[in-house]
């Protein structure tokens, strides 16, 4: 199957991704915070979620340049949020500068999956540190949790709400351009460990316990 087949899929996926949203109880916290035009850090184990409050909000996201790269283009594409494809392993500069455009032509936020697309899980990598530092714009993570969650057995421990359970988006931040100077590789470390911290408090108070282990 080609490409273009695989996007095709993707675009067929958001359809029921849509549908799915329908299904659960989605609570959103401190989305007040977000500041358009900004930078938006998520962990790959909990788009899913994540996504279910930026549908046709003007983003831009990254998806290698892949079969699966194509399924994910599809289907962010379906949910309104425009495909930069590359990843950090190919293609990943000219993704970045491919969203850094998108961003100087007026859309709302770049959002990067941080350990994605194939790990190391949980590792933010410094790429959306640097993106945030280039365009001087404000980064904010988010995550969510739920309520009888299924976990995947995959490289990145997928969190998939159940249709028709309790879902809690929370956004964090902002990590301003002054807080993100500093050696790049340290400065990631900080901000991973933040988003670990602010998953796993939600997880317990969500769920009434971690979903992940600790890092």
């Amino acid at each position: 199957m080609g490409e273009r087949s695989w996007y095709a899929g993707g675009r067929g996926v958001a359809l029921l991704v849509r549908l799915w949203r329908l299904s659960v109880r989605m609570e959103v916290r401190r989305r007040e915070i977000l500041r358009p035009p900004y930078v938006l850090a998520l962990w790959h184990g909990r788009i899913i979620g994540s996504l279910m409050d930026v549908f046709d909000r003007g983003g831009v996201a990254m998806a290698s340049r892949s079969n699966d790269g194509a399924l994910a283009a599809g289907i962010l594409e379906g949910l309104g949020v425009k495909a930069a494809r590359g990843s950090s392993s190919k293609g990943g500069l000219e993704a970045l500068d491919e969203m850094e455009e998108m961003m100087r032509r007026g859309r709302q936020f770049a959002a990067l999956t941080v350990d994605g697309p194939r790990g190391p899980w949980r590792r933010l990598k410094p790429g959306v540190v640097a993106l945030a530092r280039h365009l001087e714009l404000p980064l904010f993570a988010v995550t969510f949790s739920c309520r009888r969650p299924r976990l995947l057995r995959t490289w990145d421990r997928m969190v998939v709400p159940r249709p028709f359970s309790r879902v809690v988006v929370e956004y964090s931040g902002p990590w301003e351009p002054a807080d993100l100077a500093g050696n790049l590789r340290t400065v990631a470390r900080r901000v991973g460990g933040e988003m670990d911290a602010q998953t796993a408090a939600l997880d317990r108070e969500v769920t009434g316990g971690e979903l992940w282990p600790p890092a």
